[in-house]
């Protein structure tokens, strides 16, 4: 099959999913499917059937049609694929539980596969975030996954990732929830005033030519409030993108395609001033006090600005200017 016959498959297969996802829990015609898209009633019910045999709860009644289940929001490769620009930069596993989605792409890292290689979880025992944390992930309410960098002539990881891995997961949620979010410096997300979503890049070096060999990208998003609730010391800061109550068909895989879809467009060295103007847009510290743990030390400062290479710009209580390039900043309470 050619590229061209690929894509056009794949562009049906789309409007099939999207059509079932926006109206599921109701009753779609085959007919009226196959006449939108102008193929034949039989290869409807073989995109069914595809979606059926990787995990999709549709309902098949002769003479009412087709019903996706309005209760599920399903992890799916092809899910997945189908809303990404570009499927084949891509190689995805989905997994049931695991210890943590950035140890086992890290393995794979070493073993030599491929940039673009893709770890989603449906849940973790031992997601973590930064600083050594562990990042709490239930199953069936989160997003966690892991994608696999590697340099190129069209990317370099480098200080700058983690910050334009924030504005394309940030971009992603406005985009697929029409919400507004904001960046916590450096790549915490967070939706009114509190965080619903983390970051953990970890890179390896390559010691002969003293550069990254590769770059993992780590992803928590809390989608769904958990039904039991955050646990007690993350009750006050954590949220969720939605309540438990609202499961979106779909939404989950959405979100992960289109942090993917960003973060082709935001990485490019090309794109990197559109990206910084984002993150200024959406950074929450500045013109802020915060606290700032900075080589084992409290700083206690005002928040002027994120420079070009993503770093804070910052005044100190002696009204000297300083830029901090790592450590953890919170807003200070008086």
């Amino acid at each position: 099959m050619s590229e061209q016959n690929k894509q056009s498959n794949n562009q049906i297969d789309r409007f099939v999913l999207r059509h079932l996802e926006a109206n599921s829990g109701k009753w779609i015609s085959g007919a009226d499917l196959a006449e939108q898209v102008n193929v034949s009633r039989n290869t409807i019910w073989r995109i069914i059937k595809k979606l059926q045999d990787t995990g999709y709860a549709i309902e098949s009644v002769t003479g009412r049609g087709y019903q996706l289940k309005n209760d599920q929001d399903l992890l799916s490769e092809y899910g997945i694929i189908l809303n990404l620009n570009n499927p084949s930069n891509y190689q995805i596993e989905i997994l049931g539980t695991v210890d943590s989605t950035n140890n086992i792409l890290k393995e794979k890292a070493r073993a030599g596969y491929p940039a673009g290689t893709l770890i989603v979880a449906n849940a973790q025992e031992s997601g973590r975030g930064r600083r050594g944390r562990d990042f709490f992930s239930p199953p069936g309410t989160g997003v966690y996954f892991s994608l696999l960098i590697r340099p190129d002539h069209n990317f370099n990881p480098g200080q700058k990732s983690p910050a334009l891995a924030a504005v394309a997961l940030s971009s992603a949620i406005d985009k697929i929830l029409d919400k507004t979010s904001g960046i916590k410096w450096v790549n915490d997300i967070y939706l009114d005033q509190k965080k619903v979503a983390g970051i953990l890049s970890e890179a390896e070096l390559d010691f002969e030519t003293a550069s990254i060999a590769y770059l993992v990208i780590g992803v928590g998003v809390n989608v769904y409030q958990p039904q039991t609730d955050f646990p007690s010391e993350l009750k006050h800061t954590a949220s969720a993108l939605l309540p438990s109550t609202q499961p979106k068909a779909g939404l989950r895989n959405k979100l992960i395609a289109e942090f993917l879809n960003q973060w082709e467009i935001l990485a490019k060295p090309e794109q990197s001033m559109q990206a910084l103007e984002i993150f200024r847009s959406k950074s929450i510290l500045t013109g802020k006090t915060v606290n700032i743990w900075h080589n084992h030390n409290k700083i206690v400062t005002k928040v002027l600005d994120v420079n070009q290479e993503f770093e804070l710009v910052v005044e100190l209580k002696d009204g000297s200017i300083q830029t901090i390039n790592h450590g953890e900043a919170t807003l200070h309470s008086n």
